[in-house]
């Protein structure tokens, strides 16, 4: 689906397939937005993946596209909205600037616990085509590496396990945002409005959480 949408987003200017930047790296509104794609971006294909989306707009015909096309600008959207808002106000309450710029390192783990949700179970099932197709990759009957024929093993992780994973891997990515929001806050805020200042991204991520865990059971 993100394929299918990527065209159309970049030429309205939104790049979705840019690489998250390290806290390092001198945050910043360049890099800012790179951190919102790939939770907005998994957080859409989780919706696609729904029965919702699968009875209405996902069997749109033609414009299918322009549907998850808009749907992805609207999730990468939102999720830029909340956290801009909620460091905004803790910015406020600590009493100092670039509450977004602050914190964007904070979406790191919650990104990278979205795409583990999201693709786990892809990376260990469809993953095992990549043998068949080195081993014949123009389809033209080769067998380089006598994996041609080999079948996908779909019980080479069981539901149960997929699903473990997928909801670790969420509440873990959020765990360890929150963590990291309450050391810069920590940091830069007085130690008395500290505590407080937290609050308002501490509920944007509660709100995450919720939402992820939504859309798996979705």
């Amino acid at each position: 689906m993100l394929a299918d949408a990527a065209p159309v987003v970049e030429r309205l200017g939104v790049r979705v397939a840019d690489t998250v930047s390290l806290p390092g790296s001198g945050p910043g509104p360049p890099t800012l937005h790179r951190r919102h794609d790939p939770v907005g971006g998994t957080a859409c294909d989780g919706v696609t993946r729904t029965q919702w989306w699968q009875d209405g707009p996902g069997r749109a015909g033609d414009s299918a596209g322009l549907f998850a096309t808009l749907g992805l600008l609207d999730t990468v959207g939102l999720v830029a909205v909340l956290y801009v808002v909620a460091t905004a106000l803790s910015g406020r309450i600590s009493g100092t600037t670039g509450g977004p710029a602050r914190y964007a390192h904070s979406l790191i783990p919650i990104a990278a616990g979205y795409a583990v949700a999201h693709y786990f179970s892809l990376l260990l099932l469809d993953g095992q085509r990549t043998w068949r197709l080195a081993s014949d990759p123009f389809q033209t009957g080769l067998d380089l590496f006598g994996t041609a024929g080999d079948l996908i093993d779909y019980t080479a992780v069981s539901p149960r396990m997929i699903s473990l994973v997928q909801v670790g891997a969420i509440v873990l990515g959020h765990v360890l945002g929150v963590v990291l929001a309450h050391d810069r806050a920590v940091r830069v805020a007085a130690p008395r409005r500290a505590l407080v200042a937290q609050y308002p991204l501490l509920l944007v991520m509660v709100a995450f959480t919720v939402g992820g865990l939504g859309l798996l059971l979705g």
